[in-house]
């Protein structure tokens, strides 16, 4: 079941078979059509929870992003509609094969995608050249790329709500920044967040269910 997103931008969607971009309603993610090759590339960054602590409770911002992208690839790995997806390792292993491309899939140029694109905007570079050459090593038209990992506390409505419901305050959420993008017309199909289930930052938990909600969000049904 499609759940809805925290925030949401998109800018182009896929159409029945083909990838049409066609305008589409601001809260809906793109349905990936099966059959469709997609690379999922690795998490480029991570921010610190509130009060200094890495989500997971892993001591670093790059023990945080590994334990994610291992969370990743088993829930990508669990989704029948996404078997024939490139996960990270599979990704980093055909790059080490391949030196002589130059891209290192933990270092993109993500930095330009943290903030929405404008509608209709064409990927800027070395950003494309980089998903090209990854994609075209797995003869995929879609990269999905996972921006920044951070936390997201309670707000204060939603902590009033729990007390007055008699149930313990609600904790926090993890939270994944995601571009999702059409290599070959360079082109962001869809911009946003997809936040896990209520969990304390430091539990590994946090990021085990952010994981498996993006894989149930992203992958064909």
């Amino acid at each position: 079941m499609r759940r809805p997103l925290a925030a949401a931008t998109v800018v182009a969607v896929f159409g029945g078979a083909a990838l049409a971009g066609q305008e589409a309603p601001s809260e809906r993610l793109p349905t990936v059509p099966g059959g469709v090759p997609v690379v999922v590339l690795p998490v480029q960054s991570a921010i610190p929870a509130p009060g200094g602590a890495w989500v997971g409770g892993t001591g670093s911002g790059r023990g945080t992003i590994e334990l994610l992208d291992a969370e990743l690839a088993f829930a990508f790995g669990e989704e029948k509609g996404a078997g024939d997806w490139a996960l990270g390792p599979a990704i980093e292993t055909r790059l080490a094969r391949n030196p002589a491309i130059g891209v290192d899939p933990r270092r993109l140029a993500y930095h330009g995608l943290l903030e929405a694109p404008a509608p209709n905007r064409q990927l800027y570079e070395p950003l494309h050249t980089q998903l090209r050459q990854v994609a075209a090593l797995f003869g995929a038209r879609v990269a999905v790329l996972p921006l920044s990992v951070s936390y997201r506390e309670p707000e204060q409505g939603e902590s009033s709500a729990a007390r007055a419901a008699g149930v313990s305050v609600a904790t926090g959420r993890a939270v994944l920044l995601v571009a999702v993008i059409d290599v070959r017309r360079s082109a962001v199909l869809w911009h946003g967040t997809i936040e896990g289930s209520a969990a304390d930052a430091a539990s590994p938990t946090a990021l085990t269910t952010l994981a498996l909600r993006v894989a149930d969000q992203l992958a064909p049904s």
